[in-house]
């Protein structure tokens, strides 16, 4: 139970993976997907389910650059 929280869905990256998070009537469902296009669809089902605004992509984590190298 995630008490006093609103209805909302929220996409976020871990670990290489992607979680949907759903707070709906105070409760908490999280779901993880590999694919990052497949948690943002899936996320916008459920926004579209709970009547909830859409919200813009989650951004993809930039990998660390490599330091000290340079590209010839």
């Amino acid at each position: 139970m995630v008490a006093g929280e609103p209805d909302s869905v929220r996409v976020k990256g871990i670990n290489g993976q992607w979680m949907v998070r759903v707070v709906e009537g105070g409760r908490l469902m999280q779901q993880l997907f590999n694919v990052h296009i497949e948690a943002e669809a899936f996320a916008e089902e459920e926004r579209h389910r709970l009547g909830l605004p859409g919200e813009p992509p989650a951004v993809e984590p930039v990998e660390a650059k490599r330091r000290g190298g340079r590209e010839r």
